[in-house]
């Protein structure tokens, strides 16, 4: 009887993983965009993507012409 509440056990459980691996495949998609809309109420900004792209444009420098370089000679 023991062994027989055993397997029932490891088949409940194997049915909770599948069960749980068919949501994440069926409604993944909408579980992500609930949880960014749910983080956004509260002001969470590290899980933007306008803001990371904002960030690396700004950080990216502008390549300078060689009409804009101006040449300083410095005596020392």
């Amino acid at each position: 009887m023991k062994v027989f509440t055993t397997v029932l056990k490891i088949l409940a459980a194997l049915a909770a993983i599948a069960g749980i691996v068919y949501l994440v495949a069926t409604y993944g998609d909408k579980i992500v965009a609930w949880a960014k809309k749910m983080l956004g109420k509260y002001g969470c900004c590290c899980c933007c993507d306008e803001s990371e792209e904002a960030a690396a444009e700004e950080a990216i420098p502008e390549e300078a012409s060689e009409d804009d370089v101006t040449v300083q000679d410095f005596e020392g």
